[in-house]
């Protein structure tokens, strides 16, 4: 009992006196820590002992970085890179000169590389498939092309390299590949819009990350089955006045962890998963702030580096420190050193952790990589320790370099390839993810794709002007869906934009920088659907256009009637949506009431005086799902 009162009284101490990383500061040591009552008493953070430490895991020196995939990986004379805008895997010298190139195909998201085979394995999203790939000579050759369910995304190769695990956006599954059959060992169900997938150095267990989902799920590879799911965080903010009695206040104050593009084990009982933490209903004792997101004065999002104990021991399970970088998207880690580094896809920067997999974890230094056109989607580590970073927008590389005073160095290397979009979409493109920038949004806490990360949706409602309105997908539903805003009260997609910066605090864009961020949002194509049925599919298509009518307003190649009708709910009138990418857009309904389709056509959401659902049977439901999801 005395030792659980000394680790809590530690923990409140340390909460009150918490500090946000400064992102430029050379020998800052200090991390703010969340959801403190769930803090193990493994770690110590700022130097200072959570209570008794057990033995930490400690790093295992033989954990190949092939245990979690990304856009890069090194190799002994130099780097391959998946660039997801071209498609192209690109070979590199140490330099970050171009060696060889081999097209995979557009949206490729992943690669691991088997060193010791010299084989990479990349998911080519769009082509359904896993392409293997013979590195052993001069230049790359596709050795073979593996099936995979709707959108391979994420990879991890077992330690021994015999397993390929492979998650899966639009079907979600995660599969396991036996890599030298090239067959299916098993696959199982996952939840909606699963991501990154790293495995444990002794090849146990396997994380899964998620965009939507404030949990990750823990997976024991000697039974796919046993899945559990592991909390990032939902920590409340407590002795706040709430603003307004509209708040619900079930979920007033709630921070929801968003955005795990992807994890690390550090270890084979620790893993670390950088994310975003959004409150989209804020609690303030000033009253709402009707000109936000969220209703109060404080920016809504931040970023976190959440540390779980993945093992079987009975302990806590996780402690989190904010960050300082924005949109932490990719991560490496160096056993060698116990050294972790994460990069911030919004702020153009890294950030050094040391002792990542012991009790001494500890901040070292943030970088600024000092080209605000990269957007470092993937990193690595090189066998000399130097950290190797691939930038989406700039398509360019970088070696970072940390010495033992904490001063780093930058080399850059030339542009590895090229993009596929037009110039002014490529713009709209870099400034869709910049975060830090004063003129989208109050402080730059905020970017497009905080909210909609590749252009999709957070899955939350937020407090917007007295009302809470849930987050649309992006992709494949702007252009030719206008006016916009769930009252449709934007004419086009430029007034809406420009709307929208304003409501976040922002100072606004340029004109030709707007049109940039129209153009690419305009160009994003549909979500993809994932595969149901063909018969259950045709039969809830007959429901949707005959029995129901529901293509009365959502008709067209958008599926909308770009008009607004009076509905029941928190609107005097809504906006008819598009329904393209429906599979991929919960919870339903302008203000999120109903969290899936199901509860929708069961009328169980807050939105009524659409169709007549109430005498669909169980089985019609199911029907109208499959066919919905396709849309």
């Amino acid at each position: 009992m005395m030792r659980a009162r000394t680790y809590l009284a530690t923990v409140l101490a340390l909460s009150s006196a918490a500090v946000l990383l400064a992102p430029t500061t050379s020998h800052a040591k200090r991390m703010m820590i969340m959801d403190e009552d769930r803090v193990p008493p493994s770690f110590a953070l700022d130097g200072v002992s959570l209570g008794a430490p057990r033995v930490p895991s400690g790093a295992d020196f033989r954990a190949p970085a092939h245990l979690a995939g990304g856009n890069i990986a090194a190799i002994s004379d130099g780097a391959v890179v998946i660039d997801p805008d071209s498609g192209d895997l690109v070979r590199l010298d140490r330099k970050g000169e171009l060696v060889a190139r081999l097209a995979i195909g557009p949206e490729a998201s992943q690669l691991v590389v088997d060193r010791a085979a010299r084989t990479a394995y990349v998911a080519d999203r769009r082509g359904d498939s896993v392409a293997v790939v013979d590195l052993r000579g001069a230049e790359p050759v596709v050795r073979a092309r593996w099936k995979t369910p709707a959108e391979p995304f994420g990879l991890a190769l077992s330690p021994d390299s015999t397993t390929l695990l492979v998650t899966t956006v639009a079907d979600r599954t995660l599969v396991a590949f036996d890599t030298a059959a090239g067959t299916v060992r098993w696959q199982r169900p996952l939840r909606p819009e699963p991501r990154g997938v790293a495995i444990s150095p002794d090849g146990a267990q396997a994380l899964v990350t998620y965009l939507t989902s404030s949990t990750v799920d823990r997976v024991r590879l000697a039974d796919p089955s046993a899945v559990s799911a592991i909390a990032l965080g939902t920590a409340r903010v407590d002795n706040v006045v709430t603003a307004t009695d509209a708040i619900d206040d079930s979920t007033s104050g709630r921070r929801f962890p968003r955005n795990a593009f992807a994890a690390r084990f550090v270890g084979n009982e620790l893993a670390i998963v950088p994310h975003q933490v959004s409150t989209p209903l804020q609690e303030t004792r000033f009253g709402e702030n009707t000109g936000s997101y969220g209703g109060g004065f404080e920016p809504p999002i931040s970023h976190a580096l959440t540390i779980i104990a993945a093992g079987d021991r009975d302990l806590p399970r996780h402690v989190a420190a904010q960050i300082a970088i924005h949109q932490p998207r990719a991560l490496a880690w160096d056993p060698a050193r116990d050294r972790l580094v994460v990069a911030g896809f919004g702020s153009d920067s890294l950030l050094f952790v040391d002792a990542a997999s012991q009790a001494g974890i500890r901040h070292v230094v943030d970088v600024a990589l000092g080209d605000r056109t990269c957007g470092p989607q993937g990193v690595a580590f090189a066998d000399d320790g130097d950290a190797l970073v691939f930038c989406a927008v700039s398509r360019k590389t970088a070696r970072v370099s940390v010495d033992d005073k904490h001063v780093a160095a930058v080399t850059w290397g030339p542009e590895v390839a090229s993009t596929r979009m037009s110039g002014q979409e490529h713009l709209g493109f870099d400034l869709f993810r910049r975060g830090n920038d004063f003129r989208m949004s109050t402080r730059g806490s905020m970017a497009c794709s905080s909210c909609h990360a590749e252009a999709r949706t957070d899955g939350l409602s937020w407090r917007i002007e007295r009302h809470e309105l849930q987050t649309p997908v992006l992709s494949g539903r702007v252009l030719g869906t206008h006016p916009f805003k769930w009252d449709g009260g934007d004419a086009d997609i430029t007034i809406s934009l420009t709307a929208t910066m304003k409501r976040l605090g922002g100072g606004g864009l340029r004109k030709d920088e707007t049109r940039a961020l129209a153009a690419f949002v305009e160009g994003l194509p549909a979500p993809r659907a994932p595969n149901r049925a063909a018969p259950r599919v045709a039969r809830g298509k007959a429901l949707f256009n005959a029995e129901l009518g529901c293509n009365s307003c959502h008709s067209g190649a958008r599926l909308t009637d770009r008009e607004t009708h009076p509905l029941s709910g928190n609107l005097p009138k809504v906006d008819t949506p598009s329904l393209v990418g429906l599979a991929m857009s919960a919870p339903y309904y302008h203000d999120g009431s109903a969290a899936t389709l199901e509860a929708l056509l069961a009328d169980r959401g807050l939105v009524h005086g659409m169709a007549d659902v109430d005498e669909l049977t169980a089985a019609q439901i199911a029907d109208l799902v499959a066919y919905l999801e396709t849309l």
